[in-house]
């Protein structure tokens, strides 16, 4: 089986990816029909919103049960699948695509075991706007800053290290960021902003695939990208002494991935999150009661 290759098809047959040959997935599916990737590709709008194609839902769904069926084929026993995750509002309704995403994967053996919120900091979708325009109860809806980074394992009673001690060079580095970030379930990672990632409508920040690899897999080791886009998971594998396979529909979107394949990541200064307390105290009514 060969490694090191991007293939421009789809992902839910991979004939060429051995059964139980991946050691990780990091994956970032379609969101419904949000992006036109076609069209984006072709040099059109940063959005090229795809809803005049009106497909059910529920094709949708149907697609994430094709493409992770046979994610769940290729992958190790007791190795993790990720995937990245949000929702989406059309003509005033809310779907929640990673909370559905859990069902789907569970239906195909994947164990649920745990979410990263990663919060964006910046970006996303305004949608506080709509009280700020009307401020009366009933007409809040929150700024979205978040996605999903679901964690899956298949089959849990299968050790990760497959019988294969740990060296003492894999042991990972915790020190103050990783105690402040990394070891809590909200990472705060601002979106892709270099010039290489501008020829996808949404790359991955580099952060996340980097943390995810380091956590998640061991040196030599192959993943996964089952939706590669412009590569950023396959830069990460690189830069960390893995191997990657890919795959991607798009051809533009593969031939930029090729060509920044030894192009070195630029990762950003490490963001924390601290909390401070605003104004003063607010005092309790008189007559309120104290609960508890």
């Amino acid at each position: 089986m060969d490694a090191d290759v991007i293939h421009c098809q789809d992902c839910s047959c991979m004939p060429q990816v051995d059964e139980e040959a991946i050691d990780l997935i990091i994956s970032g599916p379609p969101y419904w029909d949000y992006i036109d990737y076609a069209a984006y590709a072709a040099g059109q709008s940063r959005r090229c919103p795809a809803w005049s194609r009106q497909r059910p839902y529920p094709e949708y769904l149907a697609d994430l049960r094709r493409w992770y069926r046979e994610c769940f084929r290729v992958l190790r026993r007791g190795r993790y699948c990720v995937v990245n995750v949000g929702s989406l509002r059309w003509k005033g309704r809310c779907y929640p695509i990673p909370f559905h995403t859990v069902g789907v994967l569970e239906e195909l053996g994947f164990e649920f075991c745990y979410e990263i919120i990663w919060h964006k900091i910046a970006g996303g979708r305004p949608d506080a706007r709509v009280i700020v325009q009307h401020p009366y109860p009933g007409r809040y809806l929150p700024n979205n800053r978040t996605e999903y980074l679901l964690v899956f394992r298949k089959d849990s009673t299968t050790r990760f290290d497959g019988g294969v001690p740990f060296r003492d060079d894999e042991r990972l580095v915790l020190d103050r960021f990783f105690q402040c970030e990394t070891a809590n379930n909200v990472w705060h990672i601002m979106p892709a902003c270099n010039p290489l990632e501008r020829g996808h409508p949404c790359p991955f920040p580099p952060e996340i695939p980097c943390r995810l690899i380091q956590l998640l897999s061991r040196q030599g080791e192959i993943v996964l990208d089952p939706f590669m886009g412009i590569g950023t998971t396959a830069r990460a594998a690189r830069m960390l002494g893995r191997r990657f396979i890919g795959y991607e529909l798009e051809p533009a979107f593969v031939q930029q991935a090729l060509a920044n394949l030894d192009t070195p990541l630029r990762l950003r200064r490490p963001t924390t999150c601290a909390y401070q307390t605003e104004g003063k105290r607010v005092p309790r009514p008189k007559n309120e009661k104290i609960r508890g």
